[in-house]
């Protein structure tokens, strides 16, 4: 597979997760603001760290662990000093 269609093929699997992510971030986060700024964080970390995914992972499950990572990892924090 040449890199071009890898990046056609994985950019079409991040735009059907959209929907998913985003009613996962809406529930856990209960903040429409909030999940949208969750489901953007996790898209730009994964764009960012495509060079580690290879194809026999599971996009799906690399994305939704770290949307679960990243809300625990930033209301840690938050819970921490109130």
């Amino acid at each position: 597979m040449t890199d071009i269609s890898r990046h056609h093929r994985l950019r079409a699997e991040i735009e059907a997760l959209m929907p998913a992510l985003r009613s996962s971030a809406e529930a856990i986060c209960r903040d429409p603001a909030d999940a949208e700024d969750l489901v953007q964080e996790t898209v730009a970390r994964t764009l960012a760290n495509l060079n580690q995914f290879t194809d026999d992972m599971s996009l799906e499950s690399w994305m939704f662990a770290d949307l679960y990572d990243s809300f625990r990892r930033k209301f840690d924090l938050f819970t921490q000093w109130f």
